[in-house]
């Protein structure tokens, strides 16, 4: 059967009692699906990041089932049959939570308290733990859930958030993160300009890449300020060593000289050293946890190799000049 279709006609209803055409005498020619897959090398990347300790959780309006699906294909979580990972041993109940169920746990206050619920507390500190879905969320439900890991996330102590978005409604939720990231192709402006960073490839790839860079200035950093604070135990030593009536091993031009020639060069070329190859797959370093100066450092440092280097130039003082003391 065929209908004369008018020029410029159009289909419009919500269901057969509205429907502007007929709703019957039809045949089933078939079904045609529409894809949006995630971009190549997603699934990988998250891979990457997870073995770095870096916790990926998708924050979504989309049902919870595809959701769920979309999850699974980037391994943010297991896939049917796999062996159980560690983030759902006794939560597992948390794995994917919809935007009803945050409905009455959101705090009362803009932020969250100390003074919050101890069910509410309990309920946020599991679902840090252990969710990497929220499904079916509102504009307000994303900024909440970034609170909340800032809050309750890392045992109590409060996870560092960045936070991904490309809309005008992930705004405030760039903007409570420690690093709000924009896509740089399809984001809105008012998500760029909420965002401290605008991903230029819309690539989630990108990410982890940037996380490795980060990850090895920080480490050669460290390295240089090692290197630096090493010299100091040998420089100062010969000081103090007059003091007990040894000769004087250098001068204050001398030490000038030492730290001009020789620390700052070598601090530079640590600087520049690449990355090694376990890099991408040690526990992230906490910031209000473990300084980029700690005590492991400072023991390195003045403890050890301070110390080793104070003996080699004490010992090499008096063997290439054996006959030093009779001058005093």
């Amino acid at each position: 059967q065929t209908w004369d279709i008018p020029d410029g006609a159009s289909f419009g209803g919500t269901c057969a009692s509205d429907c502007n055409f007929p709703m019957k005498d039809f045949d089933l020619v078939g079904l045609y699906g529409i894809e949006d897959p995630p971009k190549e090398g997603v699934a990988q990347a998250v891979v990457k990041a997870q073995k770095a300790g870096v916790k990926v959780v998708m924050v979504t309006g989309d049902h919870p089932d595809t959701a769920r699906a979309i999850a699974t294909r980037i391994n943010i979580l297991k896939r049917a049959g796999d062996e159980e990972s560690d983030q759902l041993q006794g939560g597992e109940e948390f794995a994917v939570i919809t935007g009803s169920m945050l409905e009455s746990r959101v705090p009362k206050s803009d932020n969250f308290t100390d003074n919050e619920p101890p069910e509410l507390v309990q309920w946020w500190t599991k679902a840090t733990e252990h969710t990497r879905v929220f499904a079916r969320v509102s504009p307000i439900h994303k900024q909440v859930i970034v609170q909340a890991y800032q809050k309750y996330g890392f045992g109590g102590i409060g996870d560092v958030c960045a936070m991904t978005g490309d809309g005008v409604n992930d705004a405030p939720a760039l903007k409570q993160a420690e690093v709000g990231v924009a896509m740089g192709i399809r984001g809105t402006e008012v998500a760029k300009d909420a965002a401290d960073i605008v991903l230029q490839d819309d690539n989630f790839a990108s990410i982890v890449d940037g996380i490795e860079q980060g990850r090895l200035s920080s480490e050669n950093l460290q390295k240089s300020i090692m290197y630096t604070l090493c010299s100091k135990i040998p420089q100062v030593a010969p000081t103090f060593g007059e003091l007990f009536g040894f000769p004087q091993a250098l001068t204050v031009a001398q030490v000038l000289l030492i730290d001009i020639g020789t620390d700052i060069w070598t601090a530079i070329a640590y600087a520049l050293q690449s990355a090694e190859s376990k890099l991408m797959e040690r526990r992230p370093r906490h910031p209000r946890q473990e300084k980029l100066v700690n005590g492991k450092v400072l023991l390195y440092s003045y403890g050890y190799m301070g110390q080793l280097q104070m003996l080699c130039c004490w010992v090499a003082f008096f063997y290439a000049a054996p006959s030093i003391m009779d001058l005093y």
